[in-house]
Parts: structure tokens; sequence; C-alpha cells
């Protein structure tokens, strides 16, 4: 029986069997059934797969030499890369300690993790057309912070086409280190520019963590010898040993000064009470699914589990005191059963993305603060359970239009309600309270809801004629960022309306907040989020042109949007709004704006209460203006009815 060419037979079957060797010295083996007994159908399937395969390899070193470069000049563009970004990185901490020491690690640290990502990023799409604009940043970034988004979007701003940028930057390159100018060429040496900047970002990030690192390994340039040992037994520190997730985070909190800022406030928190609720809210949430097991032993399985829950639970989970005791797989069981009753609808099941985002964005925090006391935990791709969200940051909350506005102002609250507790019953009595002042001082301010309900009486002041809310911190409450401390001038409207009488009678009645009803006796309760279960959630069932999703805080889009459309500059706007400036113009080389300017801006907000009148100041009685608990008897109550 004469032999077939790259044939061989296995019991009855044929087999095809032929070694690629290509021009570089390497070898491929490929093996295939041919899933016969014939042995001439054996001879034609292994001359076509012969004849197949040898076109192929053909091709595929036509591909290498049309690339232009070669492995050497790939690492060269590397090297290159890394050493530049290393450096640049170096000279910004330093030029951050000389300006802003006591800021000068949260600086760099945040400014290396938005190099990682974005680099990270470019390595795994690409530089697609529309990189650089708002809707690119939010929606590839929607896992970072509001200023680390900002950070990228400033970084793109400085280059005009990052497309463009970046691919000239890689002609460059290709042609320095010899290569032709080609599109494949270009496009290799751009992959290997940024995963040299990559690796720098990486590199610098562990040299913050261990500075002796990256000299130890220039003062030791030939590794030497070392026997090779069985690996010890994981050593576990006893202050870990049997700490959960829950008191993991307390611990995280109390060892970090930083989150808690000094008591005399000479340092700010770096966390708000808010965060920090949040923070131990997600630890809770990992405890109830990973059960009281230490927190060293958690694995990337058990986070998937909590990742299944996410999507299993009720968007009211531990609203009711009910869920106190039970496990995160008991509420969504007790969910599933409610739909299949019909007593629950089924989209009021599973997170969305912005908060299964802010619960694994902390739970990373909390587990790679403990991998450092015990480097023998399991590693964990958190970002495998960070999703994008593909919504366009811009119409999350969309904006009111002027004609929705002059609608709401229109309810009995501000042109005449029944009585005090009927505020929504159309009437001929005006009550000055946080139901009236408020959403007009957002739509005059396009101030955060917080930062209205904190405010206090001192902080009400007038400078050369122009009166403002100075916006600060407190101990007890603390600002979005570092940007929302400023001074908001008070549009003319509100001066028509009666707001410094307002604050005249309210300081004439010993009272120290600018809205004292939604003080709460729990320290806990935000004045803001006060403000927004008692009055807005019944003002918007009167608005039918609100959506879901829409809120007092979306008024800022307004004011944002409208601002925007009178030209004012984005510097301005972002004074007035309390926003982060990242970049070096707008940011670090340029001063706030004055006073008079903002007074400028503010007036060019539209008008949309100009047939209310301006009633005489009538602020709440005595007994409605104290601290409420989270009960409803005795608080001041909004109806919707006669």
């Amino acid at each position: 029986m004469p032999a077939i060419q790259n044939v061989e037979r296995r019991g009855a079957v044929y087999y095809w069997r032929r070694t690629l060797r290509f021009q570089d010295g390497k070898a491929s083996t490929v093996r295939l059934s041919l899933r016969t007994t014939n042995q001439s159908v054996a001879r034609r399937m292994a001359c076509a797969m012969t004849t197949g395969s040898e076109t192929l390899r053909m091709k595929v070193e036509k591909e290498a030499r049309a690339s232009g470069l070669t492995t050497d000049q790939k690492a060269d563009i590397f090297r290159k890369a890394l050493v530049n970004l290393r450096d640049e990185l170096d000279r910004n901490h330093v030029q951050f300690q000389r300006t802003d020491p006591d800021e000068a690690s949260e600086l760099i640290t945040d400014l290396v993790e938005i190099y990682e990502r974005m680099l990270g990023d470019f390595i795994l799409h690409g530089v697609p057309p529309q990189a650089g604009t708002r809707e690119y940043v939010d929606g590839r970034f929607s896992d970072l912070n509001e200023e680390q988004r900002e950070g990228i979007f400033q970084m793109f701003r400085m280059t005009p086409s990052p497309v463009a940028g970046t691919l000239a930057a890689a002609e460059a390159e290709a042609a320095r280190v010899g290569a032709d100018a080609g599109p494949v060429a270009i496009a290799l040496a751009r992959k290997a520019i940024f995963e040299g900047k990559l690796a720098a970002a990486r590199e610098f990030r562990q040299r913050l963590d261990d500075p002796i690192s990256f000299y130890g390994e220039v003062a030791t340039p030939v590794a030497s010898t070392k026997l090779v040992e069985p690996p010890a037994a994981p050593i576990i520190p006893p202050a870990f040993a049997t700490l959960g997730p829950v008191a993991a985070a307390e611990k995280f909190i109390a060892d970090n000064p930083k989150i808690m800022g000094d008591v005399d406030g000479k340092r700010k928190a770096r966390w708000t009470d808010k965060t920090r609720s949040q923070f131990l809210a997600s630890a809770r949430l990992l405890q109830k699914s990973y059960g009281d097991r230490p927190l060293h032993r958690l694995t990337h399985e058990d986070v998937l589990t909590l990742n299944g829950q996410f999507a299993r639970l009720p968007t009211s989970h531990h609203k009711s005191p009910r869920h106190g005791p039970m496990t995160l797989e008991a509420i969504c069981r007790e969910a599933e059963e409610a739909v299949a009753l019909g007593t629950m609808s089924k989209d009021a099941i599973g997170l969305i993305t912005t908060t299964t985002n802010r619960h694994f964005l902390f739970l990373r925090e909390l587990v790679q603060w403990a991998r450092k006391a015990v480097p023998s935990m399991a590693e964990i791709d958190w970002k495998a359970f960070l999703f994008e969200d593909d919504r366009d940051a811009r119409n999350e909350r969309e904006a009111y239009t002027v004609d929705q506005g002059k609608a709401m102002f229109r309810l009995p609250i501000w042109s005449g309600c029944k009585s005090v507790t009927y505020r929504l019953s159309p009437g001929a009595e005006i009550w000055h309270d946080a139901g009236y002042w408020l959403l007009l001082i957002a739509w005059y301010t396009g101030m955060r809801r917080q930062e209205m309900g904190q405010l206090r009486l001192e902080d009400i002041l007038q400078e050369g004629g122009i009166w403002y809310f100075n916006v600060r911190n407190f101990e007890d409450m603390r600002l979005k960022n570092r940007a929302a401390v400023r001074r908001v001038p008070l549009a003319a409207e509100l001066l028509r309306l009666g707001l410094v009488e307002y604050v005249a009678a309210l300081r004439a009645a010993q009272e120290t907040m600018l809205f004292p009803e939604l003080r709460a006796t729990s320290s806990r309760s935000a004045q803001g989020d006060t403000f927004y279960k008692r009055w807005w959630t019944p003002i918007a069932k009167c608005l039918d042109f609100v959506k879901p999703g829409q809120s007092v805080h979306s008024i800022r889009h307004t004011v944002a949007t409208e601002l925007k459309e009178k030209r004012v500059f984005e510097e301005e706007r972002a004074d007035l709004l309390g926003h982060t400036i990242t970049s070096e113009t707008g940011g670090r080389y340029s001063k706030a704006a004055s006073l008079r300017r903002l007074k400028e801006v503010v007036d060019l907000i539209p008008v949309v209460t100009d047939q209310l009148v301006a009633y005489p100041t009538n602020i709440l009685p005595d007994d409605l203006r104290k601290p409420r608990d989270s009960a409803s008897r005795g608080q001041t109550r909004v109806r919707l009815g006669r």
C-alpha cells in the first residue's frame, strides 16, 4: 500500500499531520483527523490540506514582513515610553509635594490610576474617533469617580485630537527605530507606546508602596541564584485571623486617618459621613452573602455569588427592618416569590449598574488594603464585576425646561396653599420654609441639595453690596469635593421674593439653621435627604413631566445647560456649581471667578417665577421648626388632597 504524504493511520482512521516552519526559526505542528477509513478519500483530503497549509504559512510570513516592526524594535519603543512616563510621574509627584504637600499622596495616586485606566483601555480597544469627548469618557470610565473622569477628560483636552496625536507620535517612533511607516507598523508602534506607559504607571504605583524596590533592581542588575525552597504556610496576622468583612471595614476606617480627618479640623476628612456609611453598607452586604468567615478567605467565586445576588435583590432591599437579620439569599428568594405572586414588579428586581459598581469599588479598596497585611489572600479580578454604564451622563438626569420650571413654581406651595399642613392644596396662605425656598435656591444657583440643606444663617453674608451663600464643610456634614467650597451669590429673583427677610426672621427667632425643620435627632439623617423624602417626593407626584430618574439634582443640569447656552465660560460655570477643574490652565493657574462676576452669572439664569407675589415673611411655628426623628408623628405633613 503506497504511503500518503503527511498522512498516518491510527487504527482504521486516517490523520493529517504537518509541521510548518517559518523564517524566524519557529515551528508549529498541526494534526487533524480526516475522519475517514477510505484511502482514496484520505489522499484527496490530504493533498488539499497540504496546499492550504502552505498558503496559510506564506500569508502569515507576508503579514509579519508587512508589519515593519521586529521584536527588538517594539521593545525599543516600549522602553522609551516607559522611561518617559516614569520620569514625568516623578516630576508631577515632586510638583505636588511642593505645591500641595498635604494632598500630594492622594493627587499622585489618582493621577497614576487615571493613566492605568486610560492606557489599559487604549491597549484593549484602541483609540476610537470619539475619544476625548465627554460622552466617551463618562461611558467608558463610568466606574471611576467624578473627579477621576474629569481628570481623563482634561487630559484629552490638552491634546486637540487624541487619534491624530497618538498616531503622529507612533509614526515618529516607528521612523526612529528604522521601520517602514506603514499603517500596520504605526499601529504596532502606538500599541507599544501605550504598553510602555502602562508598565510605567504600574511600576510607579509599586514604588509608592515600596520606594526602595526600584533602586534595588538598579543596584543589582544580575539576579543571584537562589535555592528553591518549598513554600511556607501563609502567616495570618492575629488582627486579621478572624476579622469578617464588616469588622475589617471598621478597622480600615480606623487605620486610615485621612478618611476621618482631624478632630480639630486642621486636616479635612477624605470621606463624608455618607461615603463612610456607603462603604460600611457594601461590607455588610458582602458579609450577608459570604457569612461570618474571615475576610482573608474571600475568593473570586465568593464575589461571583455576591454579583449574582445583586442581580436578584429587590431595589427596596433593607428598607424594611425585616431584612436586617436575613441573608441576601433569603431576601432574593422572598423577592422571587413576591414576583411570582404578582405583589412585586419584575422591574423592581436587580440593582442598577451605578449601585453595583459603587459596592464593588468599595470592596476592592477594602480587599486591597487587607492583602497588604495578608499577602496570601486570593487574587480577585475586580474589573470583571465593574460594568460600563452606557447611558450618556448628561442625559442620566434630564434637565428641566424653562416651561417646566414655570409649571413647578405654579404649585400651591408658591402661589397660595390651604394651610401649613396642606401645602399642595390651593388656598390663600404662604409659608416660608424649606418647602418654599430650597427649590427656588436650586433653580437660581444650581447648588446641590445637601449644600442647601446644611446652610447656617451665618453663611448668608454680604460683601460689596452683594448677598451670597458661604458654602463650606462642617464637622458633621462634608461637601462632595474641595471645589464645592465656594461663594454663591443670591440671584436678583431670590432677593425680590424675600430670602434676606426670611433670614432676618429666623435670626430674630433665635434659630441658627436656614432650614431648621430639616434637622433630625439622628445625626445619620442628612438635611438634603430629609427634604427629598418630605418634600420632593410629594411635589414630583404633582408634576406630570417629571420622568423616572429626574429629581432636585436635575435642576443643576438645567442651570448648567442654560448658562452654556448663554456662553458663560466653562470655568465660571464650574466655579458656580462647585465642579472640579483639573486642567493646568483652568485649574491650577487661574483663580476662581470674582463674586461680582458670579453675581452677573446667576442673574443670567432664566426667571421662571415672575408671576409669584413677594408675600410678607411667614416662618413656621416654633413647634414645627424643631428637629424631627424618623417617625412621621409631629412632623410637618405635606398633603396632596384637600
